[in-house]
């Protein structure tokens, strides 16, 4: 199965309706709501050339998505554009990473870090509530190359991190060095695993040996989850690459 491909107009109509099913901001102030919308005064809502932009438009509105609309009831106020987010989380996860539909959850980030952080903190609260694990027994995998959200997350969450080297010219994770590191976290108390494995390194390109290093953890028998940082190769490798 693929994803039809739109034609303009269609483009046009489905926006426009979700913009329309969403809550006006000019028309409705919105008092309680994390929302905004661009200044009137430069950025025209009745300028000719917004009736047939369906992108600039939604830049126009600039509709908040608040909540976590991928699992039942969510703020209503924005059910418009919840709605081609749910699509398109949808669309990539079951038509790119081949996942079985209505096995996902997620929503779009405003970025990179952001992205990084929020899988971070859900990982650490599923060992906190379903292991009933500490801050102390949870600990961050991330190599060297790795973005510099890997240690922000570790410290915002309060959690402990393990730092894997890499070769340099290969820029692969050092197993036997990894190997020694979190025998060495065990023996200090930890017990549950975030793994973070890099498709393509904003530094070098590079992308993170995945299968060999759940390998040496599955070898060690230790808990872990696996987070995969998209960063440059998010959109690419999967296409490349089996």
């Amino acid at each position: 199965m693929h994803w039809e491909k739109y034609s303009r107009q269609k483009i046009r109509d489905v926006v426009f309706d979700a913009i329309g099913k969403n809550l006006n901001y000019r028309d409705s102030p919105p008092i309680g709501l994390p929302a905004s919308y661009l200044d009137p005064r430069v950025f025209y809502s009745d300028a000719p050339f917004l009736a047939d932009a369906p992108y600039m438009n939604t830049m126009v509105a600039n509709p908040n998505h608040i909540g976590c609309h991928t699992l039942g009831d969510s703020e209503p106020v924005f059910s418009g554009t919840q709605a081609l987010e749910r699509e398109l989380i949808e669309i990539c996860a079951t038509q790119i990473f081949q996942a079985e539909s209505n096995t996902i959850d997620g929503y779009v980030a405003s970025g990179g870090t952001e992205a990084n952080i929020q899988a971070f903190w859900v990982m650490r609260n599923y060992f906190m509530q379903v292991h009933a694990a500490n801050q102390n027994e949870i600990a961050m995998i991330y190599s060297t190359d790795a973005h510099y959200s890997m240690p922000k997350g570790v410290n915002l969450l309060g959690i402990k991190s393990i730092v894997a080297k890499v070769n340099e010219e290969t820029r692969l994770i050092e197993l036997e060095d990894l190997k020694e590191s979190l025998l060495n976290a065990v023996s200090t108390g930890v017990e549950h695993f975030i793994l973070v494995m890099n498709m393509s390194t904003t530094m070098f390109g590079s992308v993170d040996d995945m299968a060999s290093a759940v390998e040496l953890l599955e070898s060690l028998d230790l808990s872990f989850k696996i987070h995969v940082d998209g960063a440059y190769g998010g959109f690419i490798y999967p296409f490349s690459s089996d």
